[in-house]
């Protein structure tokens, strides 16, 4: 029944966050694929609790460090926000940041320091930024830039 189906749901949530407490990312990784199961047989295809699911399944899989795997879930994840949540939306700032970070991680600078500079402008335009969240942006966006000057600047070189 749906009921059951509703309860089955958050204990996947929950043994998943506790087999990501216990470092245990691939187990987390089986209970959200049984809640994506239940989500996908419940609600429209671009719900956002679908990327929220999609999403934490990408952050286990670039923990055990099979990041095609999830950027894959991240970028899935970022495409249903974009249909469901307004464009400043934290969840937005949260992916940004994720996959800038995934990004930095495979050397791609140049899409990290896109998707860092995205997190700034959520932040700067929600009127109240969440200051060490800012920081830690601004951290990460001049660092790659200034790895990006080391690496095109000549007289560097």
């Amino acid at each position: 029944t749906l009921l059951n189906e509703n309860e089955n749901c958050d204990i996947y949530i929950n043994k998943a966050q506790v087999n990501i407490t216990n470092k245990r990312d691939d187990l987390a990784i089986l209970n959200y694929t049984k809640e994506l199961t239940i989500q996908k047989r419940q609600l429209p295809e671009d719900h956002p609790n679908i990327a929220r699911t999609l999403f934490s399944m990408g952050h286990c899989y670039v923990t055990l460090k099979q990041y095609e795997q999830g950027e894959k879930l991240m970028q899935e994840a970022l495409q249903i926000r974009r249909k469901s949540l307004p464009g400043n939306h934290h969840d937005f700032a949260l992916t940004y940041s994720s996959l800038g970070s995934l990004y930095k991680i495979i050397m791609k600078s140049e899409l990290a320091l896109e998707y860092f500079l995205k997190v700034r402008e959520i932040h700067l335009a929600s009127g109240e930024p969440d200051l060490p969240d800012l920081l830690i942006t601004e951290r990460g966006i001049r660092m790659l830039q200034a790895s990006d000057y080391r690496v095109s600047s000549p007289s560097l070189k």
